[in-house]
């Protein structure tokens, strides 16, 4: 053998040691993520529920960095493709879209097969109305993370504005901006504006800031990912209680001395003469150069608009679980709220747990609830009727339309958990545009 065809062979033996192996793996890991496409269209799975990422397959350079930064384990690679292999458990972190060196993904709204309504907004969050700003759940992003995400991004954004524009008045009365709202994105709005120097005002309807965790049931665990808090530094954990969450923006705010005004109620947003003026209950009125209405939804919970609704049974949170030991109780909605509501009553003494599911699965809820509620059915510690609905409330009893029939079920007490309002018609009375379609934000 001479010392060329030596080389040769040499030569194609490494390569088949590195790509065979690097072929095999490839078509296993295909394999495993095709097998995850096809469950979640078998279980009806295949529709992201919210927020979710959108992949530009012309910039996609197979790197797999979003599928590895993924902690739901969404997406997967198909022909060596980031794909969204399994939308069902996507809850719109956006960590795939931070990972994506080629900024190939970018985190929307809606479903396609979405018809919900929502405010018109750019990718700095700003209304068609200028310089009125929404986020949180009105902006239709739920989750810790883009809450606060998004307070900071539409303060660097005003910040970057009053920077490049000169102040339209030197009047001192008017804020530089006025944030309606303390839950998460309302604080981490304030904290940014505190850290840029801004003249800010934060206003709460509420005796204390706190937003939609104050509604929260007691101890119950907030799921979040790695978050920057303004003025404060990282948020590591993944999971915190209620209890814990208020303790520790209640620790923020007295260690930034951020100043909250309580106990105020937006009442109407005013445009003139270039400004804006808020109104608020007891007719306060406050100008600014900009508003960011971060109102969430939890002020006005959806109804069932079936008899006997309006009855003092009838409650549309869960704040204390141990106060219904040994009731009879009824759950209605199969989102989180609704299972953590029905686990949390399940672990009462003596109490009976009914949940009735408009649906046939739990494709709202986040992949641990959807574990954890079928865990306690399995136990028999939640009755679920699935494809059901309830329609109609009496004192002790209340009755469901199931698959099974008409059915009437002794009960004591029943919570609504059939998910918020958007307050449409104060935003259309400020002036705020609505719209259907699929929208960007940056993530």
């Amino acid at each position: 053998m001479n010392e060329s065809l030596l080389t040769l062979s040499l030569s194609l033996l490494l390569f088949a040691l590195v790509f065979i192996p690097y072929l095999w793996f490839t078509q296993k890991k295909r394999k495993t993520f095709e097998a995850k496409k096809q469950e979640a269209i078998a279980l009806g799975h295949d529709k992201p529920v919210a927020q979710h990422p959108l992949i530009d397959q012309s910039r996609c350079i197979g790197c797999a960095a979003c599928v590895i930064a993924c902690p739901e384990h969404a997406l997967g690679m198909i022909d060596g493709m980031a794909e969204l292999v399994y939308p069902g458990k996507c809850v719109g972190h956006g960590v795939c879209a931070e990972a994506c060196p080629v900024s190939g993904i970018r985190i929307v709204l809606d479903p396609a097969k979405s018809t919900a309504e929502l405010p018109l907004l750019d990718e700095f969050f700003q209304s068609n109305v200028p310089n009125v700003y929404l986020i949180g759940e009105l902006g239709g992003m739920a989750l810790l993370r883009n809450a606060i995400y998004q307070g900071k991004s539409v303060i660097e954004h005003i910040s970057e504005k009053i920077k490049s524009s000169p102040r339209q008045t030197n009047n001192p009365s008017r804020h530089d901006v006025i944030i309606i709202g303390a839950g998460p994105a309302g604080l981490s709005a304030a904290l940014m504006a505190q850290k840029n120097g801004l003249n800010y005002l934060l206003l709460e309807k509420e005796e204390t800031p706190g937003g939609a965790i104050l509604s929260y049931p007691r101890q119950k665990l907030v799921m979040t990912m790695p978050v920057e808090i303004p003025q404060y530094g990282v948020l590591k954990k993944r999971e915190l209680s209620k209890e814990d969450l208020l303790t520790l923006w209640s620790d923020i705010i007295q260690k930034t001395s951020l100043k909250v005004t309580c106990n105020e109620r937006l009442e109407d947003v005013i445009h003139h003469e270039g400004a804006l003026t808020v109104v608020t209950s007891g007719g306060n009125r406050y100008d600014a150069e900009h508003v960011v209405l971060a109102l969430g939804r939890r002020g006005t919970p959806r109804k069932l608009n079936v008899p006997g609704e309006q009855s003092s049974k009838v409650a549309y949170q869960l704040l204390e679980a141990v106060r219904y030991k040994h009731m009879h109780c009824m759950v209605v909605g199969a989102g989180d709220s609704g299972i953590e509501a029905a686990i949390a009553l399940s672990k009462q003494h003596g109490t009976t747990v009914t949940l009735i599911n408009r649906g046939t699965d739990f494709q709202r809820a986040k992949s641990k609830n959807q574990d954890r509620v079928r865990e306690a059915e399995t136990q028999n510690l939640i009755k679920i009727y699935y494809q059901s609905s309830v329609s109609d409330i009496r004192d002790h009893s209340i009755t469901i339309q199931s698959p099974e029939g008409s059915l009437e079920i002794t009960n004591d007490f029943i919570f609504i958990f059939a998910g918020g309002e958007m307050p449409t018609p104060f935003l259309k009375k400020i002036g705020i545009e609505f719209t259907h379609k699929d929208r960007m934000i940056a993530a």
